[in-house]
């Protein structure tokens, strides 16, 4: 860098001699000479690369000192201001995020902030954020303020669809360097899903004979939450006639208990049976199942009386009706008619 040099009126062995810099710096260093007698040049020799990260400004004294005796000095003060290049690429503050988000938060949702500085200045250091599409990802859920980092929700998550999402973020400066980092965005359950009751197999009718023990039904439950509020417990309201009993994982059987069906007594029962989810509340699914009892002919006839006395005249002619006998029977179909001999 050419510098204006001093002025001396002396001439000869007492004009400038040399220039030197103080205090010294490993950066700048003067250059003195002569390219004619007359063309005499200075020039501050830049001896290594500047950072202006490192050091934004330096000063110093430039010293111009003649040749007499006692030599004799004048200074002037030098002022470097380092100009910005863009050198430095943005870094974000961690190389993974991890956010939780409850499953129902609605749209507009802040999930987490990413945060990248710049060591450059001006537009150099100006950071903008956006998702990066590497590898084809999508992120429909999520939407990120370019100039504050902020990750939001456009809609609501579902955690049965997904328990965790992995997003990509990249800051860019405002010279085109980028740096990417990881989101790791966790979905926490709520308790939205009922427990459902699927039946697989159901015999119906069922013989009122039937012996305790019986399986009348194989249903499963399923409830899409996790944890406590994926945890379900199931019950028969209201029976004497049916039980359940665990039968593998949350499958259940449905079975006939040791008090024997009386289709006379009831022909047909419903069964509601019930789940509940250990959330809080609690939420519960029901199914109902109809058992038809079919009959098993477990009933004699009965006359409506016991002991019938008809008195007859001793001329009674023939085909003359003396009395009409009923019975009846608490069995039907087949099982109910009555014959009589």
């Amino acid at each position: 860098f050419p510098l204006e040099g001093a002025r001396d009126l002396d001439i000869g062995s007492n004009s400038i001699h040399s220039y030197s810099i103080l205090p010294e710096n490993e950066y700048f260093n003067v250059d003195f000479g002569s390219r004619s007698d007359s063309d005499q040049y200075i020039e501050l020799v830049l001896e290594k690369p500047l950072d202006r990260e490192e050091q934004a400004e330096l000063d110093f004294s430039l010293i111009a000192v003649d040749g007499g005796s006692p030599p004799r000095s004048g200074t002037t003060q030098i002022h470097i201001i380092m100009l910005d290049v863009n050198d430095n690429a943005p870094i974000f503050s961690q190389e993974l995020y991890v956010g939780q988000v409850l499953e129902n938060a609605p749209e507009g949702s802040v999930v987490l902030r990413v945060v990248a500085t710049d060591r450059d200045a001006g537009v150099n250091g100006h950071i903008s954020y956006q998702f990066s599409q590497a590898g084809g990802q999508t992120h429909s859920a999520f939407e990120i303020d370019p100039m504050s980092g902020e990750i939001k929700l456009t809609k609501s998550l579902d955690f049965e669809a997904a328990v965790k999402h992995e997003l990509k973020v990249r800051a860019t400066d405002g010279g085109g360097l980028s740096a990417i980092c990881k989101v790791l965005v966790e979905v926490v359950d709520v308790n939205d899903n009922a427990p459902e009751l699927v039946v697989s197999s159901f015999s119906s009718p069922l013989p009122e004979n039937a012996l305790p023990g019986t399986a009348v039904a194989l249903f499963t439950i399923r409830d899409r939450d996790a944890g406590a509020n994926g945890k379900i417990s199931c019950a028969l309201e209201d029976q004497l006639s049916f039980s359940l009993r665990p039968a593998y994982k949350n499958y259940f059987e449905l079975l006939v208990l040791a008090k024997a069906l009386d289709r006379e007594e009831a022909a047909f029962h419903e069964l509601v049976l019930r789940a509940s989810d250990g959330g809080d509340p609690a939420r519960t699914g029901t199914a109902r199942i109809l058992v038809a009892v079919l009959d098993a002919n477990d009933n004699a006839p009965v006359f409506t009386q016991p002991e019938y006395t008809v008195r007859v005249p001793e001329d009674v002619p023939m085909g003359i009706v003396l009395v009409t006998l009923t019975a009846t029977d608490a069995d039907e179909g087949l099982n109910g008619h009555v014959k009589y001999s």
